[in-house]
């Protein structure tokens, strides 16, 4: 018996990340998830929403991810990071930023 298609709930974690070091007072939110890279390593993806867009940040764990996040979200708000028109592309139906 496979007990992944007996379950009938689904888990997910919450994950915030703040504008700096310092930056409670402008925090979002978003949602992480836990999967394995191609040499088996654990991952974890991180995708927040900020303003018009998201940020998405992969690492090793949630320590590490939760510094990456609130560096972008640093850039994306006193740097002005979506500001700049830079390449975009549709993948998979939705349209992504790359700068």
């Amino acid at each position: 018996m496979n007990k992944k298609k007996d379950m009938k709930i689904q888990l997910t974690e919450i994950f915030m990340a703040k504008c700096g070091k310092t930056g409670w007072d402008r925090c979002f939110h978003g949602t992480i998830k836990r999967e394995f890279d191609a040499d088996g390593s654990p991952i974890v993806i991180g995708k927040i929403k900020v303003l018009n867009g998201f940020i998405l940040a992969q690492a090793k764990d949630q320590w590490e991810l939760g510094e990456m996040l609130d560096e972008i979200v640093l850039l994306v708000l006193d740097m002005g990071l979506h500001e700049n028109e830079g390449l975009s592309t549709l993948i998979a139906g939705t349209h992504y930023f790359l700068n």
